[in-house]
């Protein structure tokens, strides 16, 4: 038995029904019990699975970003303008990526 949720329930549906729920519960990245909890809570549900995608590259970037910045801080040889500005189009691509998933989830 479950302490934190002792209720269980139970509702019976017709085929198109279930079908259409299984359909959403499958597109919300969420198992059937947190779908229907945060549809009867009114929670907003929001698939973020398209977002883990983004973090290794977001990850790499940012290592990127840190070697060119140890180096100016060590006086070292410093990067060429070419290679700032690739960083900085690259972060760009990818926080484009990330406000048309956004978008496409509002």
């Amino acid at each position: 038995m479950n302490k934190t949720r002792p209720k269980q329930l139970s509702f019976r549906v017709n085929e198109e029904e279930y079908q259409q729920l299984q359909e959403k519960v499958f597109q919300s990245g969420k198992n059937q019990q947190e779908y229907i909890l945060s549809c009867v809570l009114e929670k907003q549900i929001v698939n973020t699975d398209g977002i883990k995608e983004l973090i290794p590259e977001l990850k790499r970037i940012g290592n990127n970003l840190n070697q060119i910045a140890k180096r100016c801080n060590e006086g070292g040889v410093l990067p060429s303008e070419a290679e700032v500005r690739e960083q900085g189009e690259e972060l760009k691509q990818v926080w484009q990526l990330l406000r048309r998933y956004l978008q496409r989830q509002a």
